[in-house]
């Protein structure tokens, strides 16, 4: 949020800019001296396990165990002292600033009619599948009657919906991701409102969501 302040008004002037940034995790963490290993190698193993990645991954932490952080190393490791038989290191992560729930990334299948019930206090961007069974008409999810529609010239078969990157595609890795994500309204994905979301769908079958339920990061 940017706040912008006016003469002759008693509180600021608030611009949403409908995002949350990224946050810094910070992790003070002991290393003890394996056998026949020195700490110096120990340390370089972990950087190169931590760091080599160039993209966001999945960060579980024993005391968060029913959410993961989506985390990238962030920097160098150094220890106090690597003569010792123990050192101490931090790690640092740049983390995306939602968690997400271990039983979020279960795959579901939700027959038209049937509700799913998100339990955090915000929207998740489901990843969806099914099967289009008609070329010749639209397809239509309606989530608590909102419609969200795929277009027929996505064709028919199996279409797999990544609503947090706004990409769709076929088995076999078509992308058909414009007939999926945009219509009058402009780009349109599916959502999951907090509480309980009632679904339906025509022209469609084989219908599954993996809802990814998300909290803010901490």
């Amino acid at each position: 949020m940017d706040f912008t302040e006016v003469d002759g008004r008693n509180s600021d002037i608030i611009h949403d800019k409908g995002k949350f940034k990224d946050i810094e995790k910070n992790f003070p963490v002991t290393i003890y001296k394996e056998r026949d290993k020195t700490i110096a190698t120990q340390l370089r193993n972990i950087a190169g396990w931590l760091y080599i990645a160039k993209d966001y991954s999945p960060l579980i932490f024993s005391e968060y165990n029913e959410y993961f952080y989506k985390a990238l190393g962030l920097g160098g490791i150094s220890g106090v002292d690597e003569k010792r038989e123990w050192t101490h290191i931090n790690f640092t992560f740049k983390c995306q600033p939602f968690v997400f729930r271990l039983d979020g990334e279960d795959e579901r299948e939700i027959l038209s009619g049937q509700s799913i019930t998100n339990p955090e206090q915000f929207t998740s961007l489901p990843i969806v599948s099914f099967n289009k069974t008609t070329a010749t008409a639209d397809s239509n999810i309606y989530i608590n009657g909102q419609q969200f529609r795929i277009a027929k010239e996505a064709g028919t078969g199996i279409i797999t919906m990544d609503c947090e990157n706004g990409i769709a595609y076929k088995t076999g890795g078509v992308n058909v991701s414009k007939y999926c994500f945009l219509n009058t309204d402009g780009y349109n994905p599916i959502i999951l409102q907090p509480g309980k979301n009632e679904i339906s769908y025509n022209n469609i079958d084989q219908f599954k969501i993996k809802p990814r339920w998300r909290n803010l990061a901490v």
